[in-house]
């Protein structure tokens, strides 16, 4: 595994394929900044999940 949890084959970092409901426009805006970013939507999207997950976390530890 690489440093954050990721299961590596070869040189590409194994994905799970799922599915979300999400609102159209909210949709349309993280498309949109992806492209402007120039990664994969599914990066984008990972890398906010991955800032809001390690947010809470940090935020609890704090409190403790």
């Amino acid at each position: 595994m690489s440093p954050k949890g990721d299961k590596i084959k070869g040189d590409k970092i194994k994905r799970e394929a799922t599915s979300i409901k999400i609102r159209p426009e909210v949709w349309k805006e993280a498309k949109i900044e992806a492209i402007k970013r120039d990664v994969d939507l599914s990066e984008l999207v990972e890398t906010a999940l991955e800032k809001e997950i390690r947010g809470k976390r940090q935020s609890q530890e704090a409190s403790e």
